[in-house]
């Protein structure tokens, strides 16, 4: 196995090795130590059905279930979904999943440490999946800036909240009350449970609000951080090949899709999520939660 840098980014390749072959607990430690310390890994050339999938992916944590599981989920391996361009909502309309910047499930109280994805067929040229370095990036802002950020608590709703960035894809999968139920709200900055790092952290479809701000001066916030990061030393932009999979930490970044091929290419991915915990940072000290009755849901 070998793991190489990619370029000036953040994030690493992961080459000479098959996942159907299993782990022991030195190569599980050498791929995660890299994960924590790259964000991002795209492990190549992999030829694995669902349940391998998921089975090989529990060498970065437990798979936790997918709310959309329904919806997208893989007969033959219910932990695992499909992200394809060929899906249609209700009304006919084609589902652009992660169209724009967000990390997932950041509604929830224990949202993914880890998104991973699994390509079965992409486009020839386009459709690629960009990884946004809120790590490093907040670490490149003033220190004024910084102490403004650490203060700042997110209100999300269940999705499409008033401050959102763009309109809500997977909508019509819920009903009107359950769309405006708040969820878990959660600092802008989150704090790494592991490396100690901060991060810019938030889900630029469900954000409601930013406590003490209004939902436009809490989408002023959102654009400025975004304009700082975007195509930038930042931003890994991966042009996906057959048989690629590629991880990231939720908690040091943010992520979208791009949507810039044919209708009629088929890009067809498999995805897995893996359990994380509650997140806290400068505005919401580990402190204040650790006395409260579990998680009910």
């Amino acid at each position: 196995m070998k793991i190489t840098p990619l370029g000036e980014t953040h994030a690493a390749e992961v080459t000479g090795m098959d996942l159907k072959d299993g782990w022991d607990e030195t190569l599980k430690a050498e791929l995660n130590n890299a994960l924590l310390r790259y964000v991002t890994l795209v492990i190549r050339d992999q030829e694995l059905t669902p349940p391998q999938y998921a089975e090989a992916m529990q060498i970065f944590g437990d798979i936790k279930e997918e709310r959309y599981k329904s919806e997208f989920g893989i007969p033959e391996s219910p932990l695992v979904t499909e992200v394809s361009n060929q899906a249609f909502d209700r009304n006919g309309t084609r589902i652009k999943h992660g169209r724009i910047w967000h990390t997932d499930d950041a509604d929830e109280i224990d949202p993914p440490n880890y998104t991973v994805l699994y390509a079965l067929q992409v486009p020839e040229k386009g459709g690629a999946t960009g990884i946004l370095n809120t790590r490093d990036g907040y670490e490149s802002f003033s220190a004024t800036m910084r102490r403004q950020l650490d203060t700042m608590r997110v209100v999300p709703l269940r999705t499409g909240g008033r401050a959102r960035l763009a309109e809500a894809v997977k909508g019509f999968i819920f009903d009107e009350e359950a769309r405006l139920e708040e969820g878990n709200r959660h600092p802008l900055v989150r704090e790494h449970p592991e490396t100690g790092t901060k991060a810019i952290y938030f889900h630029a479809v469900k954000v409601d609000h930013i406590e003490g701000l209004t939902p436009d001066e809490t989408r002023d916030v959102l654009v400025d951080i975004l304009d700082r990061l975007d195509h930038s030393k930042f931003l890994y932009k991966h042009q996906w090949r057959k048989n690629d999979i590629l991880i990231w930490d939720n908690r040091s970044a943010l992520h979208q899709a791009y949507f810039d091929y044919e209708e009629t290419d088929i890009r067809l991915l498999h995805k897995v999520i893996l359990k994380g915990t509650r997140p806290f940072g400068p505005a919401m000290p580990k402190s204040e939660f650790e006395s409260e009755a579990p998680a009910t849901h």
